[in-house]
């Protein structure tokens, strides 16, 4: 018995405990939801202001060209402006059972106070087994104030305009 037999015999035993590791964590791994599917988690800005920012309608479904429209209505009941809405619809078949589930990013704001409706038309696959499902805001982002806000200044040359130099015109009478 030479170092390479006792090599092989202790990488045996080293892929065997990692083989039966697997096999007994396995049923773990696999849950209802998939393999690697994890619950979302809102980001550090959105926790706070999640239960002020509700989803208060969603319709998703198919039309005749096989294209999955989705109708979401949000309200903002913050104090803050949100931005690119996260969706995470769950479907389940007429037992129950998960299906899939698909998320949608709304991309517009949401202004404080206000209700908005997102129409969506694209051609995400929907399971057709689908007889229920359930939708929810999972993130979002709060739409911070600008650094600087840009102000136009009108072209017109009237009394008290200013010149290119800074100076200012006065056109007209005499005082």
């Amino acid at each position: 018995m030479d170092r390479s037999y006792w090599a092989n015999v202790i990488f045996c035993l080293i892929l065997g405990f990692l083989i039966i590791f697997a096999v007994t964590n396995i049923n773990s791994a696999l849950t209802p939801k998939g393999l690697l599917a994890r619950d979302a988690k809102p980001s550090a800005e959105a926790a706070s202001l999640l239960p002020k920012v509700v989803l208060t309608g969603y319709n998703v479904g198919e039309n005749s060209g096989h294209m999955v429209r989705a109708d979401f209505y949000v309200r903002n009941n913050s104090t803050k402006d949100v931005k690119n809405l996260d969706v995470l619809c769950e479907f389940y078949n007429d037992k129950g059972r998960y299906l899939d589930r698909k998320l949608w990013t709304l991309s517009e704001t949401v202004p404080a106070g206000k209700t908005i409706q997102h129409s969506s038309v694209s051609k995400r696959f929907v399971n057709s087994g689908t007889r229920a499902l359930t939708c929810r805001i999972t993130d979002f982002q709060v739409v911070e104030t600008p650094f600087f806000t840009l102000h136009r200044v009108s072209e017109s040359h009237g009394e008290g305009a200013v010149s290119e130099h800074g100076h200012t015109e006065h056109h007209g009478a005499e005082h």
